[in-house]
């Protein structure tokens, strides 16, 4: 399953049984998967069925029916970067707490934070007119030369908060290019994957 609005993306792959069926790919819209998640309890296994241009959901109390979205979808796999070479392992609670802090200073139009890794140590810090200007840091370890990056920090809070691991893994290659953030040391590993693009740095 892959999610994107151009500034972010979601990937993730689950196991499935199937009953030998062709692989296909569909674009379905994300109200009716919203409808999903609230209507069938998280733990309950679900038959999914597809028509010509409609896909099902059922339990056997339950029954969701959506209209297929057409067309071609964007080809994600190109900016999944496979080059990122400055990495970074945070724990999660102390990278939210921090962003939480930081964002209250933050711009209301762009949220943006400025990230500075160092070896050992991540620090924030956020200027805005009228509004002020904050720092903030955490310990971290961080393998690559000293690095700032802009972020986005509403962008990021919501993927940390979908996080299934206390420590994070983030990943960047330049302050102009795609970061990821993966779970650390989840037993899924390599099957779920956040893409965030940078906001550029205005000094």
């Amino acid at each position: 399953m892959v999610a994107t609005n151009g500034h972010r993306l979601a990937k993730m792959e689950i196991p499935v049984g199937g009953s030998g069926a062709s692989p296909s790919e569909l674009i379905i819209p994300p109200k009716a998967l919203e409808q999903v998640r609230r209507l069938f309890p998280a733990e309950e296994d679900l038959e999914i069925a597809r028509g010509d241009n409609h896909l099902g959901f059922r339990s056997p109390f339950t029954a969701v029916y959506t209209r297929l979205i057409e067309g071609p979808y964007p080809n994600y796999e190109q900016v999944i970067p496979k080059d990122n070479d400055r990495i970074a392992l945070v724990d999660k609670a102390s990278l939210t707490s921090a962003l939480k802090r930081m964002s209250v200073i933050a711009s209301d139009q762009t949220h943006r934070i400025r990230l500075a890794f160092n070896t050992g140590m991540l620090k924030f810090s956020v200027q805005t007119p009228d509004l002020g200007e904050a720092q903030d840091e955490i310990a971290v370890r961080y393998t690559g030369d000293p690095f700032e990056i802009g972020f986005n920090a509403t962008y990021l809070l919501e993927i940390l908060r979908y996080m299934p691991t206390d420590d994070v893994r983030l990943t960047f290659k330049a302050p102009e290019r795609a970061a990821t953030i993966e779970p650390e040391g989840w037993a899924e590993a390599g099957k779920y994957l956040c893409l965030v693009m940078p906001l550029r740095l205005v000094d």
